[in-house]
């Protein structure tokens, strides 16, 4: 009876440590014991073995992995192999460097099956060039509809030297720097992630390619809470859907090339800057920011500005020509609210659609739109509560400039109707101001408009020039040309 309970404990024991390693229908076991996997029957040169705490892959195929183990999982295969792991149930820690570790792969899969809960950690590493929890030197794909925990301990939770792909999943990240992190690229098409990141939540960081170090986003949730940004590339990043959550100590998107943003819902709950990048362009999307210094920002190439420094030279990888610094909006709704300008270019700001709304400054080249050249507005609506400077004549919508005879508060209702009534614009500041700009591809020149505040009517004017300027005369609009006033 002694023997057969001692053989239970053992074989308890034992289950408890085991790693159930499922390769091509096949079941081996590696936990605490040395097993040489060569008795297994596996079709081609397939090879794994598991020596001294680690499982090493050597050629490709499908790893089937559940259970707990300390140590680690090296993917050696030949340089075209691709590897595909399915992580089932699995919870993996090495203290000692990535958990994950792939080398060479030309490709490697983790794949989750539904309702699995994965966990991958790390701790110190010996090797700081393989700084991550899961580190993969080719391209990895994640996919499945299952759970993955990753806890980047030393460094980085996931680190691809070439494309990070991920197109499912549900996925957390703790990292003390970057949470996911794709050096060509990061590509994401759907999925639900929380980020918790010591430096950005997403990055790419190739600088020596401008097609590569990019960013594209065509679906999934995001919660980001990031100590850098939020979301960070060398090259272009790309938003064509999903609902991101951001909060980040220093920027919220930003990028040393350009930011296109198709569609989405888009919410930087705070930031240094909001959205940066030599060009910004939006076409879509319901985007909210809030930012501590500018909520939308075109950028030259001489220096990258954050929260804490000036770091000069940072983008001057690309050194855009000054044309291709710009602000363009023709579509989404848009809400800034910044402490210093809403929307700042470096050069040009177009308008051509959408709507935007802007709480900003009230002081010139402090404001609620602020550029280095003009703003061409075409079309869309604006409403500020906040200065807009340098409008162009070369605009083909009206736009009426206003500056009140006193600052008025947050939370104060603006409106513009028109002779019927009719409510064409309504904004609700979010910051005290003394001055607003507005348009709407339902003003006529000639028609009379009444600019109500708090559910009153404050002024009736005639816009009677493209660009009406009204009230103590401190707001002009530029070097373009200015509008006649007329005030009833």
């Amino acid at each position: 009876m002694k023997n057969i309970q001692n053989f239970s404990i053992f074989t308890v024991v034992l289950i408890l440590l085991t790693v159930l390693v499922c390769f091509n229908g096949k079941v081996f076991a590696f936990g605490n014991t040395d097993s040489a996997l060569s008795d297994i029957s596996i079709t081609g040169n397939q090879d794994a073995a598991f020596f001294n705490g680690i499982l090493r892959i050597t050629t490709g195929g499908k790893y089937i992995l559940s259970g707990e183990h300390t140590g680690q999982i090296i993917v050696q295969a030949a340089r075209n192999d691709v590897v595909e792991l399915v992580l089932n149930n699995l919870i993996l820690h090495n203290p000692d460097g990535p958990a994950i570790y792939a080398p060479r792969s030309q490709r490697v899969e983790l794949i989750l099956p539904d309702g699995t809960i994965n966990t991958i950690s790390d701790g110190r590493h010996l090797n700081d060039e393989n700084n991550a929890a899961i580190y993969v030197q080719h391209d990895l794909i994640i996919s499945g509809n299952g759970m993955l925990h990753i806890a980047g301990n030393y460094r980085h939770g996931i680190r691809v030297h070439d494309t990070l792909t991920i197109d499912s999943g549900v996925i957390t990240v703790r990292a003390v720097g970057d949470a996911l992190r794709g050096r060509d690229g990061v590509i994401i098409e759907d999925g639900t992630f929380t980020l918790n990141a010591g430096g950005d939540g997403i990055q790419s960081n190739r600088e020596s390619n401008p097609e590569q170090g990019y960013i594209t986003i065509n679906g999934g949730t995001f919660i980001i809470a990031a100590e850098d940004d939020g979301i960070q590339a060398e090259g272009a990043i790309t938003i064509n859907n999903g609902s991101i959550s951001i909060k980040a100590k220093d920027d919220g998107i930003t990028s040393s090339g350009s930011v296109l943003i198709t569609g989405g819902d888009i919410h930087i709950i705070d930031s240094y800057e909001g959205i940066e990048g030599h060009s910004v362009t939006i076409t879509g999307g319901n985007i909210n920011i809030f930012a501590r210094d500018d909520g939308i920002n075109a950028r030259n190439g001489g220096a990258v500005t954050t929260g804490r420094a000036v770091i000069a030279g940072r983008a001057a990888i690309h050194s855009p020509a000054r044309e291709n610094i710009y602000v363009r909006i023709t579509g989404g709704n848009i809400n800034v609210r910044a402490l210093r300008d809403g929307i700042d270019s470096n050069n040009n700001f177009f308008l051509e659609g959408g709507t935007l709304h802007i709480s900003g400054p009230s002081r010139g080249r402090e404001g609620a739109i602020d550029v280095d050249g003009s703003v061409y507005i075409t079309g869309g609506e604006l409403i500020t509560a906040g200065s807009v400077i340098n409008i162009s004549a070369q605009s083909t919508q009206p736009v009426l400039l206003f500056t009140y005879s006193q600052q008025l508060p947050i939370g104060t209702l603006i409106e513009v109707k028109d002779k019927k009534s009719a409510t064409l614009l309504n904004y609700t500041a979010e910051i005290a101001f003394s001055m607003s700009g507005f348009t709407s591809p339902n003003f006529v020149l000639g028609d009379t408009y009444s600019l109500n505040i708090n559910g009153e009517k404050m002024e009736e004017l005639t816009l009677n020039s493209i660009i009406t300027n009204i009230g103590d005369g401190s707001l002009r609009s530029g070097r373009d040309g200015t509008g006649s006033i007329r005030r009833r």
